[in-house]
């Protein structure tokens, strides 16, 4: 009472709290409020069904004038009203301002509930004392065996330190910004129906076990991740595949709407089998209306015209049509989703994109590889936009904890032919030739032609050939990836030699083999990149690799395919068949792109000797 006589303001975090506590500090807080000074108390969702009513009447006070008149009292009576009748009192004094009150609920890893103790009062000369420490705002705990810490600002550097510290936890608490807590006004907590309703005596059993308690500690890295993306606002979250990255997502995305700090939300991603795989988790996980902008769909203006609580979900090309006629306000509470973020860095989108994507509030990236090697630009462009990589759970933990299974690496040895040696070396003096001329490409071209060369070798079709004849189980539920609808022509041969119901998927026209594929209606896909990215089939148990980049991108978004957990087959261990050329000994390569295969095959090695712990 001697604190908040002197004070004008009192901030007070707390686990449980009662009207009585009021009744008990009347003189104290009377004296608050004739300084002109204000409380604000952040306490659990635990009261008594008494106050709780209390606590609403004053806020619904404040927007009904007849409410605010049957409450007014003049400051002189208010000590007297808090001793007599504690509940008016308490519902004048929100109605009022005198008093503001929130509830913090934790949330992340903590299912428990909001259990700190601790106060800050200041004065009209900006002194203030701060105390940390074990009792509640409750009758009972006047008389209880309690204790606490207290720390006055004016005694010297290290104390004024402490009680700023203090001050700075309460308001990033009341502002919503602890990634630990969400906070609440009190309507919403009551909407949500968040209070637990108490007695005025203490529990006479123990309290029910949280739904929460039997939590996966295999999923932590989500928590993780969501705390860091909270406390960094934006940047990439580089998550092997099959790690939850759009759960996380979507979790980040209600706790930010849940907070207040966002209202309107765009996801973009590429193809339209993602786009429609995001569609569903939407649908599922969203309370918020969905509007599309991708293929068919054409909802983009529908979502414009009133973004408010809504989200669109849009293939990634359409953004630069879509953001310029997005209004200037939304973006401050608005927050924006790159799925697979890395093709984010492409030319085109650079080029439509730059000082786009910055104005929104929140930007969130999305990737297994968001790197782009050989693309400098990319690179900068999505830091620069994005953000930088502010979390990391790659495939290796993956493995470890078992969310993604292991594997057993097949390596099948290939030398090139004569027309694949002559094709390099066409492609190295085509490439000195514009170079000479003045009219030079970028090195990446030359990387690109030698690789596509590398690719292409029809050098791989025989020792694939022999070895699937000697374990044809390989190709049961499997994917196998080529550079070209005619180098897949070479592989079908092969499979309806051995009598395997295949199919192909490399574009719009074969979208019902896929769906086939994921039914298990085809035991074999032949494929290229379109079904690197994002397509969660986890009956997918091998894969075969005829087409694999020197950047590990695109090789770590196709094993993806094959590492999920199947549930059906819990004791699931893939299977990755890969081609690695051994004759490039002293050749002339000026880019590194021959010996590629082997470095992709030391990386190989190494992951697939991983084992969970």
């Amino acid at each position: 009472m001697p604190a908040l006589s002197r004070s004008i303001g009192y901030d007070r975090g707390v686990g449980y709290f009662t009207s009585n506590w009021l009744r008990l500090a009347a003189s104290g807080l009377a004296d608050l409020a004739a300084n002109g000074g204000k409380a604000r108390i952040v306490a659990s969702p635990k009261l008594d069904r008494d106050d709780c009513a209390a606590l609403n009447q004053g806020l619904d006070a404040r927007s009904d004038p007849r409410l605010h008149t049957a409450l007014e009292r003049t400051l002189a009576e208010l000590e007297r009203d808090l001793a007599h009748d504690t509940l008016a009192a308490l519902a004048w004094m929100i109605a009022d301002g005198l008093l503001d009150f929130r509830i913090a609920v934790p949330t992340g890893d903590l299912d428990g509930d909001f259990h700190d103790k601790f106060g800050i009062f200041r004065d009209i000369s900006l002194n203030a004392v701060a105390f940390h420490g074990s009792p509640n705002d409750s009758e009972k705990a006047f008389r209880n065996y309690e204790s606490i810490s207290v720390f006055y600002s004016w005694i010297d550097g290290r104390e004024a330190l402490r009680v700023q510290n203090e001050q700075d936890r309460f308001n990033l608490i009341w502002e919503n910004g602890d990634v630990n807590l969400r906070v609440y006004e009190m309507p919403d907590a009551i909407r949500r129906n968040l209070i637990e309703f108490t007695t005025r005596s203490a529990r006479p059993y123990a309290p029910p076990a949280s739904p929460h308690a039997g939590n996966d500690a295999r999923w932590q890295h989500q928590r993780d991740a969501i705390a860091s993306f909270l406390k960094a606002k934006n940047g990439i979250l580089e998550m092997a595949t099959g790690t939850g990255k759009t759960r996380t997502a979507l979790t980040i995305a209600d706790e930010l709407r849940q907070r207040g700090l966002v209202d309107t939300a765009i996801v973009a991603a590429y193809g339209t089998d993602l786009l429609d795989q995001w569609h569903k988790e939407l649908v599922r996980r969203t309370t918020m209306p969905v509007f599309r902008a991708y293929e068919r769909y054409h909802e983009a203006q529908s979502f414009l015209n009133d973004p408010e609580g809504a989200l669109l979900l849009t293939s990634r090309q359409a953004l630069a049509d879509i953001l310029p006629k997005l209004r200037s306000n939304a973006y401050r509470k608005a927050l924006l989703i790159c799925d697979e973020v890395h093709g984010m860095g492409s030319p085109s989108l650079v080029a439509s994109l730059s000082g786009r994507l910055k104005p929104f509030a929140y930007r969130l990236g999305l990737s297994a590889t968001p790197e782009r090697e050989y693309d400098g630009d990319g690179n900068r462009f999505i830091e620069d936009e994005i953000g930088p990589v502010i979390f990391e759970f790659n495939l290796k933990d993956a493995i470890r904890k078992g969310i993604l299974c292991g594997f057993d690496y097949i390596e099948l040895e290939y030398e090139f032919s004569d027309d694949d040696r002559a094709a390099i070396r066409q492609a190295i003096r085509r490439y000195h030739a514009k170079v000479r001329s003045g009219d030079a490409p970028a090195i990446e071209a030359l990387y690109q032609d030698i690789a596509r060369i590398r690719k292409l070798s029809k050098e791989k079709i025989p020792p694939f050939s022999t070895y699937v004849h000697a374990h044809p189980e390989v190709l049961q539920r499997s994917l196998i990836f080529v550079e070209t609808a005619e180098y897949g022509l070479l592989v079908q041969d092969i499979l309806m030699d051995l009598h395997i119901d295949f199919h192909t998927y490399y574009g719009d026209d074969d979208r019902i083999n896929l769906s086939r594929f994921a039914r298990g209606e085809l035991d074999c896909l032949i494929t290229c990149h379109r079904i690197s990215e994002g397509i969660d089939i986890r009956s997918v148990n091998n894969i075969v690799l005829f087409a694999s980049a020197r950047a590990r991108l695109e090789t770590v978004q196709r094993l993806g395919r094959c590492l999920r957990i199947d549930p059906d087959h819990p004791e699931k261990r893939a299977t990755v068949i890969d081609f690695i050329r051994v004759d490039h000994e002293n050749e002339d390569d000026p880019t590194g792109e021959l010996s590629a295969d082997e470095e992709r095959r030391d990386w190989f090695r190494d992951l697939a000797a991983t084992r969970r712990v």
